[in-house]
């Protein structure tokens, strides 16, 4: 009798399917993030081909820099090449969506305002350091439950949100935001790219054009939250129901806008992988990124259809061919220590670093210090377990995790506590993200972070009066910083003789 064919497994069948998929990813961010990614791809074996997504000065930049990115760990640097640009339409030529995302400074983000997203190495591992404070358990202050009394069932949550927005676009809608200047600011660039490209003062060098509508199905994005939206506009028209992108960034609620904004069709919306990544990554100038403190990076994919397993083979057979090859090729780089988690693992891995986020980014930007000042001080200790307690509160009663056991000791307070301040001691020394994007005028990621706090307490009834205040104090502060280099205000010292 003849042989039998073998027979095809799961795991064959896969490997089929990834092998007839185009190989080629691109990236959307040029910072720190972005070029750490890109670099990393290029150093494993069989690299997949890389395209990076630019506006045209930052082509500029890149034609200075030698058309190579550098990444320097522990005092060595590693010179990679080969890579592939295109540049991204102007979004007034981009079919869309019929739902318009609003104007963002893309530019920025990638070059400067998304540079230091993860400076910080911020690994949200539980662990037994000491808090560094004199109150409460650890000293003598106020008890978490008697400091807040956030929940109030007695006031309609609907005549509360209703407030909040009414408050909120009174005192938006007097003067022009900080994001419509730089939309103005951004737009009046891009002009002037044109007529320097039409006119010949550009150089395009060897950057193709992104408007051969070739599909991408792999993506990776890295810009700054508040532009993620008008980042992938521009490249919208080429996304299908079997593309995947990957989200590398700080704060939360960004998938939710992009649905909301870009893709309304739940059938024709790409796969979503989130990313969480715990690399210290810090600027040497364009393209040159130093690896400051090795981390991990947690994968999830965000499905169509809820996946309760982890990410063995059957799953995977749930998943788009394209977010399979993604998540294999980001596992099998070995800088990236890549692993994938299950969508409620992975949530909860995101609101542990949020809520170090809440506390260490928008503190130290009020304040003007580093992370380390936030230690061993009783009166910020104080004002850190009220914002933690609206953080415990809000994260404890999401519906995403009623199901999910042991979710009140795991966001419990005084564990959360004792995360923050040991990711403040190890970073002791720096300078947080939000913190050099309000010295610099720059749009910060709070309406992602203490903003995502707030949304979600609306949304359950829990006023988090805090966390609110905290909000726009920062936006506060960074309109007043960029109000002050454009010189409209009356400083002492700093103004022009005329």
């Amino acid at each position: 009798m003849g042989e039998l064919p073998p027979r095809e497994t799961n795991t064959n069948r896969l490997s089929t399917m990834v092998n007839e998929l185009p190989k080629r990813i691109y990236i959307l961010g040029a910072g720190n993030l972005g070029s750490f990614a890109a670099h990393s791809l290029a150093g494993i074996p069989q690299r997949p081909p890389i395209t990076l997504l630019m506006l045209n000065r930052q082509l500029q930049r890149w034609e200075e820099h030698g058309s190579c990115i550098d990444l320097t760990t522990h005092g060595m640097t590693e010179t990679r090449r080969g890579f592939e640009v295109e540049r991204m339409r102007r979004t007034e030529d981009v079919p869309l969506p019929e739902a318009s995302s609003p104007e963002i400074d893309l530019e920025s983000s990638n070059e400067t305002v998304s540079e230091d997203h993860f400076q910080q190495p911020e690994q949200i591992a539980e662990t037994n350091t000491p808090t560094m404070g004199t109150e409460g358990p650890l000293g003598e202050g106020p008890s978490l439950k008697e400091s807040n009394p956030v929940m109030d069932s007695s006031l309609p949550q609907q005549a509360e949100v209703g407030a909040l927005t009414r408050q909120r676009s009174n005192s938006e809608e007097a003067i022009p935001s900080e994001q419509e200047r730089e939309i103005d600011s951004w737009f009046a660039e891009v002009e002037t790219e044109v007529h320097d490209q039409q006119t010949g003062k550009l150089s395009m060098g060897n950057a193709a054009d992104s408007e051969d509508d070739e599909i991408i199905y792999s993506l990776i994005v890295s810009v700054k939250a508040p532009q993620t939206v008008r980042a992938i506009q521009r490249v919208a028209h080429r996304l299908t129901q079997d593309s995947t992108i990957l989200f590398l960034q700080n704060g939360m609620g960004i998938i939710d806008e992009v649905n909301e904004k870009l893709f309304t069709d739940e059938g024709y919306r790409p796969t979503y992988i989130i990313g969480v990544v715990s690399h210290g990554l810090y600027s040497n100038g364009p393209f040159s990124v130093v690896h400051a403190g090795d981390g991990t990076m947690a994968l999830g994919v965000m499905p169509r259809m809820p996946i309760k397993e982890s990410l063995q083979p059957e799953s995977l057979s749930q998943l788009a061919t394209s977010a399979r090859y993604l998540i294999r090729t980001m596992t099998r780089t070995p800088v990236f220590v890549a692993v994938g988690f299950p969508p409620t693992d992975l949530l909860q891995q995101q609101l542990d670093k949020l809520a170090v986020n809440c506390i260490i980014n928008p503190l130290t930007a009020i304040l003007d210090c580093k992370n380390g000042a936030l230690l061993s001080n009783m009166y910020f200790t104080r004002v850190i377990r009220l914002l933690l307690a609206e953080i415990s509160i809000v994260i404890k009663s999401l519906p995403e995790l009623k199901n999910v056991p042991n979710v009140n000791m795991r966001f419990d307070t005084l564990r959360l506590e004792r995360i923050v301040f040991s990711i403040a001691k190890k970073t002791a020394g720096n300078d947080s993200s939000m913190l050099q994007d309000v010295r610099a005028g720059r749009q910060t990621e709070i309406d992602y972070i203490n903003g995502y706090i707030v949304r979600r307490g609306e949304e359950l009834g829990i006023h988090c009066v805090m966390n609110y205040m905290l909000m726009h104090l920062i936006k506060g502060k960074t309109k007043t910083k960029s109000l002050e280099q454009a010189d409209l205000l009356p400083i002492a010292g700093a103004r022009r003789g005329g």
